[in-house]
């Protein structure tokens, strides 16, 4: 339950923030006729997660080969939109009284469609994600609270972008337009490095070991970007230091407008404290999280075995508590490292522990997939021995007598994997 909550609600809370960084500046700047183009993308891309994660379930597609260029098209959009935030906000801090009115009129359609399109593109990728994650859910007992801790992760996610909206509606353009620039930038750079990183992992882009250790690293800690998006957002609520008007100024107006004004400072205060509130659970969650991980990347003891006769036998019924084991052999040549785990199918998988893109880096477990120890690439524990990407390079295996068979000989060339 737990797993699922954070899977969740880091899916969830960049969109819900990127959502409340594009109604608060359209709210700021008086465009508030272009909220229709913000709900109807948003609309749009539920729709689409749902069609698109129902085709990408049918046809078993790699996440690789649209998760990539969806990361890419949304880091272009994520700084275009930051160009856009900078322009117009030198141009209302001269003149926005004067030009309101001119803000208020209907959007153009180009407007209007280059934010549904930003909109949509953001929401949909992160939606195809949580999607799938949901659906391999079944109604069992644990399942069950699988299921609830990914809902009640997208309820934080959305509470996290709804107070942010409402906290931040009174903030000066200044202090709005400058961390909320940052924000943005931080998600282009994650986003655009991800997506490089899952293209290089889809074989699209070319790829090396040398390569991949320096982006593996920085998509390995993304919780680093999740929390420095985060902290900003917090920021640019806590550093305002927006006041009631003062005691003089409220006892000359009248007093419907005198209440008025106290009840939307206690407002903006209570949407505040919420979001305050709500990014405290969330650093806590995540730090939690940051350390069930790494204690789940801790190394895993490998198994000796000699090869007897030409042949390498491991006990298949060891394989049994669906957990990832490792095994070591050492040939005329030097040592070989292999990982062989049950699916969820009760099929037995089994590998090198290395890949061809990080080498022999090797892999640890994390609930249903294996995941790379250096850039952090979820492996589907059925497509372990499948060609391609970070995926374990595969090694020819037979099933004898309850046995795990694999001869001596196709050993032997990997060895050059694993020398230092």
């Amino acid at each position: 339950m737990f797993q699922s909550l954070v899977i969740t609600l880091r899916e969830g809370v960049e969109a819900a923030l990127i959502v409340g960084i594009v109604l608060t500046f359209l709210a700021k700047t008086g465009r508030h006729r272009a909220f229709r183009a913000v709900y109807a993308a948003l609309a749009a891309a539920t729709v689409a997660s749902l069609a698109a994660a129902y085709i990408v379930h049918r046809l078993e597609l790699a996440e690789e080969s649209y998760e990539g260029w969806l990361m890419l098209a949304g880091g272009v959009l994520v700084a275009s939109m930051v160009a856009w935030m900078r322009k117009a906000g030198k141009r209302l801090k001269q003149d926005i009284e004067s030009r309101l009115s001119e803000l208020t009129v209907e959007p153009s359609r180009v407007a209007s469609a280059g934010i549904f399109l930003f909109v949509f593109l953001m929401v949909f990728r992160e939606g195809i994600e949580t999607v799938l994650f949901l659906a391999v859910v079944s109604f069992r007992s644990a399942e069950l609270m699988n299921l609830i801790g990914g809902l009640a992760g997208l309820g934080l996610a959305a509470l996290l972008g709804v107070s942010f909206f409402k906290g931040s509606f009174k903030i000066d353009l200044r202090k709005f337009f400058g961390l909320t620039s940052a924000v943005l930038l931080v998600i282009a750079a994650q986003l655009l490095i991800t997506g490089v990183h899952e293209l290089t992992e889809g074989g699209f882009l070319p790829s090396s070991p040398r390569e991949m250790a320096l982006v593996g690293p920085i998509v390995h800690n993304d919780a680093f970007f999740f929390v420095m998006i985060i902290a900003l957002c917090l920021l640019l609520l806590l550093a305002d230091r927006t006041k009631p008007a003062d005691a003089a100024t409220l006892r000359e107006l009248p007093g419907p407008s005198r209440r008025k004004a106290l009840a939307e400072f206690q407002r903006s205060r209570r949407w505040k404290l919420a979001a305050g509130s709500t990014g405290l659970i969330i650093f806590l969650l995540v730090t939690a999280e940051f350390v069930y991980s790494r204690q789940a990347e801790a190394p895993i003891p490998a198994v000796n075995i000699a090869a007897v006769n030409g042949l390498v036998k491991i006990p298949a019924a060891g394989l049994d508590d669906h957990k990832l084991h490792i095994f070591s052999v050492q040939s005329p040549d030097g040592e070989v490292r292999l990982v062989a785990i049950l699916d969820d199918t009760d099929t037995v998988r089994a590998a090198l522990d290395a890949c061809s893109i990080c080498g022999a880096q090797g892999y640890y477990q994390d609930g249903r997939n294996v995941i790379c120890r250096n850039c952090g690439a979820a492996i589907v524990t059925r497509s372990i021995g499948v060609s391609g990407g970070c995926n374990p390079n595969p090694v020819h295996f037979v099933i004898e007598n309850n046995l795990l068979t694999i001869s001596e000989n196709e050993l032997i060339p990997a060895t050059r994997i694993f020398k230092p």
